[in-house]
C-alpha cells in the first residue's frame, strides 16, 4: 500500500492535538475513517504508532521515530505545494543553513550584510539547526551553503573548515576564575558545571576538558549552547564551549584560555550536487571569515583564500 501525504497529515496532526477526534476535524474525516486510516497507516509500516493501552492515545518508540521524519516530510510537502508561488519570484533565492550557535554574533550578520549588498536582485531564506538534528532536517530544508561546527559525517555535503576554534571556559563575572587568563583542568575541578547531553556529538568531542564530576557537580544537561551559555549567564554554573560561540554572553561572563589544545572545526558546507559556489556565496563565507579573524581567532589557508579572493581586484566586494 502506498504511504498517501494524506495519511501523514493526519498522523501528525493526532500527535500534535493529542486527540483522534480533532485531528479528525482538522483533516476533514469522520473519527472512523481517520482511525481506519491510521490502522491502515500501521498496517503499512509494520508497526503500532500509538499505544492505546490507555484513555489517551501516546507515541510508542517507534511512533516518536517516524512522527521525526513526518513531520519532517509534511515541510517539504508545503514547499512543493508552494512552489509556483516562489517560482513567480524575480529575486534569487540564498538558502543558507547554520547551526544555532554561531548563528546571532557570527553568521547573521554577514548574511544581513550579504543581503544589503545585492538587495535588488537576492532574498535569503535561513534555516537555524541543532546538530544533532541537521542529519535528518537538511532533507526537508534544503539549502545552499551551511555554516558550523558540524562534527557528523555527511557523505552528500562538501565540507571545508575556516577556522579551528579554541575551546574555553566560560563562568560568570563573578566567579573569581574570571580573573585568571588561562586555566588548567585541576584550576575548575571544584565547580558546577551546565553540560552538553551525552547523544551531543560536541559533548563526546570536549569530553577530555572535563574533570571527573561528582553527581552533584552537575547542575543542569541540556542540548542547546546557547542555553548553556544563557544559564552561565545567570550564574548557574560554568560551561565549556568554543571561543567563537562564547561571544554571546561576553558582556556579563569572561571567556577563558585552556591549556589544552583541543580545536573544534568551523566548515562552509554545502551540497555535493551544486556545481560552485556563488559569488553572493562566496562573499557571505568572506564576510564570516573576516569576523572569525576580527575576534582573534586564525584562519585555516582555505579561509584566508575566501578572504583574499573577495578582497582582489578581480573580485569587488
Amino acid at each position: 500500500m502506498e504511504i498517501k501525504s494524506k495519511s501523514i497529515k493526519l498522523f501528525c496532526a493526532v500527535v500534535e492535538t493529542g486527540s483522534l477526534l480533532a485531528a479528525a476535524n482538522k483533516i476533514a474525516l469522520s473519527t472512523s475513517a481517520a482511525s481506519r486510516v491510521i490502522s491502515q497507516l500501521e498496517d503499512r509500516l509494520g508497526f503500532a504508532l500509538f499505544d492505546r493501552s490507555g484513555k489517551q492515545l501516546t507515541l510508542t518508540h517507534e511512533g516518536t521515530e517516524f512522527y521525526r521524519i513526518a513531520m519532517e516530510s509534511m515541510r517539504v510537502w508545503k514547499k512543493l505545494e508552494d512552489f509556483p508561488k516562489h517560482k513567480r519570484s524575480s529575486k534569487k533565492l540564498l538558502r543558507v543553513a547554520v547551526l544555532a550557535r554561531h548563528c546571532s554574533d557570527v553568521i547573521l550578520p554577514a548574511v544581513v550584510t550579504i543581503l544589503k549588498r545585492n538587495a535588488d536582485h537576492l532574498r535569503v531564506t535561513m534555516d537555524v539547526h541543532e546538530s544533532r538534528d541537521i542529519y535528518y532536517s537538511k532533507h526537508s530544508h534544503p539549502f545552499d551553503v551551511g555554516f558550523g561546527t558540524l562534527l557528523s559525517e555527511h557523505d552528500d555535503m562538501k565540507k571545508i573548515v575556516l577556522a579551528n576554534l579554541p575551546y574555553r571556559l566560560v563562568v560568570h563575572r563573578t566567579n573569581p576564575l574570571s580573573e585568571r587568563n588561562s586555566v588548567a583542568l585541576g584550576d575548575y575541578a571544584d565547580e558546577d558545571f551546565i553540560l552538553l547531553s551525552h547523544e551531543m556529538l560536541e559533548h563526546e568531542h570536549c569530553a577530555r576538558l572535563h574533570p571527573p564530576l561528582k553527581p552533584e557537580q552537575i547542575m543542569a544537561e541540556v542540548s542547546s549552547t546557547q542555553v548553556a551559555l544563557r544559564m552561565v549567564n545567570r550564574n548557574a554554573g560554568v560551561h565549556i564551549t568554543d571561543s567563537l560561540a562564547a561571544i554571546s554572553v561576553s558582556q556579563n561572563c569572561a571567556a577563558i584560555a585552556l591549556e589544552d589544545p583541543l580545536t573544534i572545526p568551523f566548515y562552509v558546507f554545502w551540497p555535493v550536487s551544486s556545481e560552485s559556489l556563488w559569488p553572493e556565496i562566496q562573499d557571505c563565507v568572506a564576510e564570516i571569515a573576516r569576523s572569525i579573524l576580527n575576534v582573534g581567532i586564525e584562519l585555516t589557508p582555505e579561509g584566508r583564500s575566501f578572504l583574499e579572493d573577495a578582497q582582489s581586484p578581480a573580485h569587488p566586494s
